[in-house]
């Protein structure tokens, strides 16, 4: 580090041109980075799910699910198979390992499923949907107009390809909206008197209408294609078809409207989509990867006055969902919280320094190590989002330390004499190795973090990352530009000496001389260069000095570094700071049992409350939007569902704090991975400026619990993690009976557990179905199959599809209906057509009859049971084994407390044999991050003790350092039961971040007792007078980092970014002031005793060598004699 400090102060220039560029670049990758809510990264999960209408949930999981699990169980990536199969819907949710891309785990799940798609039903096409964080709408809107129906063509026509256009956005979708259908109902009666079989009625429907190339034919002006047929283009046109009938046994063409009903209805409905009650479209806007949210959000803002103008028919956009204002508003905040820390520490470093110019070159560090960070975070392609912007607020205070250690360095070098280059040279090369050290330990504790694996490593990655960058840049820039900068600006005390008037007469006459001899100097180098005919055309030779040489007042004389006394600060005096200090310091080294015991006694003391801390996840991210979701009881259709989400509506608009409110389920719905056991409908409420998000939504829920008929409403941060706020047990066993019965145990138990809100389990409701059992034995006699049974009753129920139609340039889809089944006795009465073998008898006595056949109809009742019966609405799978889930929400803010209690509940409850238990969701996701976490803190205490023994060159020395860790703990677990903060992610985050900080002042601090010990002075003297030149730059950085933190800790801002940057301020503010009040006091302490203690050792090993030395010598002397 030396040989760079030289580098640059003899290469000043250069350096301060690299500075102006770092300054430049990093200012245009400040405003290039992409913003964000959070990093982005693939969610691990990947849902095939597939369509069977009408089977039943028995039926999906025999013929559909369990194929497909056998297969997607095989693909290499994959970790966890689960499965949910309901009427006429399978779902598998496959999950994955966190950092596996989600578009080579679809490439193999498609591998998979279609190497199975042949053993599935017909008409069963899996479909597989892998998650990102990007598959979340950046925006949704919803859309109101006068004609509904008008209104969807619009969107889709004009507004979805005008968004689509928009740079960053990869798809826009309209949900919501009603289309019109064809239906084409048969008259029975009709068809069976002229003799019209379905059949043929259903093809000549299919093959009509689609024009067929015939080829070209020549033409007066060159080849003309030939097209036979006409598209149809309105219902008219299918109603003046013909289809074969038969009257009197001889063919006859029938008109379809003969026979047949057409009319363009409405599609049945299959989603709704409210705003503030009123019905509405929902438009969602998807962003691209690598796009920015903000850009993304505001480009299709921007866009909407003129689409609604476009639009027409009185349309409005209003925005429901929305990620930019609270992203933007967090960056604010965070850098309002930055920018008075910024402040803070500056005030800091004025105060102890006592010099503008000092405390100017000292905080210049800050700006220019974070241009260099945002630099480096646009290189590796990050964003600027709530971690990485955290990070560089939490970087603040920490930056600007190495600095601080050399310019308090250089202003002491400077009381001592010696000449500028040198004093500042050897500061700087003084404490090099010290803040290198400190830096790459606080830079090594994050090095765990890049195996952490799961959600947590995946948020925080980037906030280590950034962290490191910030660091390391500030050592570049304290051993580089500072250095330069103190050089340029910053002057020597002036002495206090009162100069005499022969003093004063002596420099006017040396002024003079210096003047002289310099003009004659400068004459004559301008005539060798004339007289050579090269050379500069003006002098370049410094102003010679009488007294001393140019070199040496100008500070260029490195050498005479060498001549600096290396143990003149020990005679230095105490200044007011280090008085107050001094005392104290010497009274613990005088008394070291009673200060350890006392450090003993408040770490215990500390720890031994431990037990007090609540515990969340990751916390409240306050922002000012909650989604809710309501999930219908089963059996409940979309219409009804409709109906009772009115009563929620209506709750929302008198909820205080709610400004807005969008209602969507069905195709309209946000949800991913809904399990399709029963209608679930989202909600997204926006409150209003201000409003307090714990509060309202608390409020809220309590509005929902009273509600009857409404099944159930849970509320939830919009942007909760992905493991939901509920803590999920699941359930498996091979016995449906055992299963059903420890569920239903175990949820009783589990409403009595304290700090529970509500528990529910999939298996409580069940979904009255209408079964039809095939009597194969009767239809083989009517030389019917089961497939072909299913085929007439879906096509009686839903209606055959035939095909698509464009009418009035709007494509319809046409469905055949024969007959209506929309009730239990209309379906039993259902008439089944088949073919029955007969002989006609022959008009020739004697002669045998020809055989032939009759069409007939059989009554679905004589050939299948029809009953309407009770089952389960869904049938999970977990591993292959039937499972089912309980949910248990828990209230307030100590999720760990409710976590440990159900745990032990579930401990204490017999489950049936062969049922086994698991834990998921929020709670299981906190373990594994606790668990985690824990890990990677023993490793970064592991690399950290590595680089001291490095650093040191000793085993001893680095075990004194690591007594601040556990005394940084006692900071912060006060500071966190004081202020009623949860032990969450963001706090453990900021615990691992103390590891390095705090080790950083001792490695200060026993780097000069090392250095004053190498030079001959004893120990005490070493420890006392090590701690007292010290005392200031540890207090100065303590400081300055901890008055950086307090806006962040306070939450000044109150906005965005403080569930994160909070907790973490609060950790490392108690740390620190823990830490550094008893790395004063009591490291010196350990280091006399160990340190006192080798020396008693060596002293005795060596009089005990020198009395066998001279008894040895006695011997061979006795025996020379």
């Amino acid at each position: 580090m030396k040989h760079l400090v030289r580098l640059s102060l003899r290469n000043r220039s250069l350096i301060a041109l690299v500075t102006v560029v770092a300054i430049i670049f990093g200012t245009i990758a400040t405003f290039s980075l992409k913003k964000e809510l959070f990093p982005s990264f693939d969610v691990p999960q990947a849902i095939v799910i597939s369509q069977y209408p009408g089977a039943a949930p028995e039926a999906v999981e025999r013929e559909v699910t369990d194929p497909l699990e056998s297969a997607l169980a095989g693909v290499q990536s994959v970790d966890e198979v689960s499965s949910s199969s309901s009427t006429g819907n399978s779902q598998i949710t496959v999950t994955t390992k966190y950092g596996t891309s989600s578009d080579d785990v679809v490439r193999e799940l498609q591998r998979a499923v279609s190497q199975v798609e042949s053993q599935l039903p017909d008409g069963v096409t899996p479909t597989v949907v892998a998650g990102s964080v990007d598959d979340f709408p950046v925006l949704v809107m919803s859309v109101s107009g006068d004609d509904i129906e008008k209104l969807s063509k619009d969107l889709e026509d004009i507004a979805v390809p005008e968004m689509k256009k928009i740079d960053g956005v990869r798809d826009a979708s309209v949900s919501g909206q009603t289309q019109k259908q064809i239906e084409i109902r048969v008259k029975k009666k009709r068809m069976e008197d002229k003799g019209v079989q379905l059949d043929e009625l259903a093809q000549i429907l299919k093959t009509n209408g689609v024009p067929v190339s015939a080829g070209e034919l020549k033409a007066s002006n060159g080849a003309a294609p030939v097209e036979v047929g006409k598209r149809l283009t309105s219902v008219d046109d299918i109603k003046n078809l013909y289809v074969t009938g038969e009257e009197d046994g001889e063919p006859e063409p029938v008109k379809v409207s003969d026979v047949a009903d057409i009319e363009l209805k409405d599609e049945p409905i299959t989603s709704i989509s409210r705003s503030n009650g009123k019905d509405a479209l929902t438009i969602q806007v998807l962003k691209k990867p690598d796009s920015n949210t903000v850009d993304v959000a505001e480009g299709v803002k921007d866009v909407l006055p003129e689409l609604e103008k476009k639009i027409g028919n009185n349309a409005e956009f209003t925005t429901v969902f929305d990620q930019s204002p609270y992203i933007n508003q967090s960056i604010e905040d965070l850098v309002r919280e930055g920018g008075l820390g910024l402040i803070f520490a500056v005030l800091v470093i004025l105060v102890f320094l006592l010099s503008f110019r000092a405390t100017a070159i000292t905080a210049i560090s800050i700006p220019l190590s974070l241009l260099v960070t945002m630099l480096a975070i646009w290189r590796t392609g990050y964003s600027l989002n709530m971690l990485t912007l955290a990070a560089l607020t939490m970087s603040i205070g920490r930056v600007v330390d190495d600095s601080i250690v050399v310019i308090e360095s250089i202003r002491r070098r400077q009381t001592l004499g010696g000449t500028k280059f040198a004093n500042i040279f050897a500061a700087v090369s003084e404490v090099a190795g010290a803040i290198t050290s400190s830096t790459l330990t606080t830079v090594a504790v994050f090095t765990p973090l890049a195996f952490i694996t799961g959600q947590t490593g995946e948020l925080f990655r980037p906030f280590a990352l950034t962290t490191s960058i910030a660091l390391l840049s500030s050592l570049l820039v304290s051993l580089t530009i500072v250095p330069v900068l103190a050089y340029w600006f910053l002057r020597a005390r002036e002495s206090r000496v009162k100069l005499t008037r022969s003093d004063k007469q002596e420099i006017r006459s040396l002024r003079k001389e210096n003047l002289k001899q310099w003009k004659k100097e400068r004459k004559e180098s301008r005539k060798r260069a004339r007289a050579g005919g090269t050379g500069p055309r003006r002098a370049t030779s410094e102003m010679p000095m009488v007294g001393k040489t140019a070199a040496s007042v100008l500070g260029e004389d490195e050498g005479s570094v060498a001549e600096v006394d290396e143990l003149a600060s020990l005679k230095s005096p105490e200044t007011r700071l280090q008085k107050t200090y001094t005392p104290v310091v010497r009274w613990a080294t005088r008394h070291p049992v009673i200060t350890i015991v006392v450090s003993v006694v408040l770490l215990v003391g500390t720890l031994a409350m431990t037990p007090l801390l609540k515990t969340e996840f990751l916390g409240d991210t306050g922002e000012e939007t909650v989604q809710a979701q309501q999930t219908f009881e089963p059996g409940v259709g979309l219409e009804e569902a409709g109906k009772q989400a009115e009563k929620v509506e209506e709750v929302l608009s008198k909820t205080p704090g709610v400004e807005s409110y969008q209602f969507s389920i069905g195709d309209a719905g946000l949800s991913f991975g809904s399990d399709g056991g029963g209608l679930s409908g989202d909600y997204f409420i926006n409150l209003e400026t201000g409003a307090s998000t714990s509060e309202v939504s608390a409020d809220i829920q309590k509005r929902f619990d009273e509600l009857d008929g409404v099944g159930e409403l849970e509320v939830m941060s919009a942007t909760s993690s992905p493991g939901g706020d509920s803590i999920d047990l699941t359930l498996t066993s091979n016995d449906t009976k055992a299963l059903e019965d420890g569920v239903k145990k175990l949820t009783e138990e589990l409403k009595d557990v304290d700090g529970v809100q509500t528990v529910t389990n999939d298996l409580q409701a069940v979904q009255p179905i209408v079964q039809v059992s095939v009597d194969a034995k009767k239809a083989k006699e009517k030389g019917l199959t089961e497939a072909q049974v299913s085929e007439y009753v879906q096509r009686a129920i839903e209606g055959q599809d035939i095909g698509d139609l464009i009418v009035d340039s709007s494509t319809r889809s046409v469905k055949l209906f024969d007959g209506s089944a929309d009730t239990v006795k209309k379906l039993e009465d259902l008439k089944i057509p088949y073919t029955e073998q007969i002989v006609q008898a022959s008009p020739i006595p004697g002669m045998p009859g020809t055989p032939t056949t009759e069409e007939k109809t059989v009554r679905l009742s004589k050939i299948a049971k029809v009953e309407e019966i009770k089952t389960a609405p869904v049938i999970r799978h977990s591993g292959g084994l039937r499972s089912a889930q309980i949910s248990v929400t828990p209230s307030g803010d100590n999720l760990g407390q409710v976590v440990q209690a159900v745990n032990n509940k579930v401990d204490e409850t017999e489950l049936p044999s062969g049922v086994t238990q698991d834990t998921s969701g929020v709670g299981a996701e906190q373990a594994d991050a606790f668990k985690q976490m824990g890990l990677a803190m023993l490793a970064a205490i592991l690399i950290v003790f590595v680089i001291l023994v490095a650093t040191f060159k000793s085993l001893i020395q680095p075990l004194i350092l690591l007594v601040s860790i556990p005394f940084a703990a006692t900071g912060s677990i006060g500071l966190l039961l004081l202020t009623d903060t949860p032990l969450g992610l963001a706090s453990l985050i900021g615990l691992l971040m103390l590891i390095g900080v705090v080790v950083t002042n001792a490695i200060v601090l026993i780097d000069l007792i090392n250095h004053f010990r190498a030079h001959g002075v004893d120990l005490r003297t070493a420890v006392v007078n090590g701690a007292r030149l010290r005392f200031r730059p540890i207090i100065m950085t303590a400081a300055a980092t901890i008055f950086a933190l307090i806006p962040m800790a306070l939450g000044l801002t109150g906005g965005g970014g403080v569930f994160i940057s909070k907790p973490l301020a609060i950790v490392v503010i108690g740390g620190l002031v823990s830490s550094t009040l008893l790395t004063l006091i009591l490291v010196p302490v350990l280091y006399q005793l160990i340190e006192g203690f080798k020396e008693r050792r060596r002293e005795k090993k060596i009089i005990k060598e020198m009395a066998r030395s001279s008894v040895i010598d006695k011997a061979e002397a006795r025996s020379e004699s």
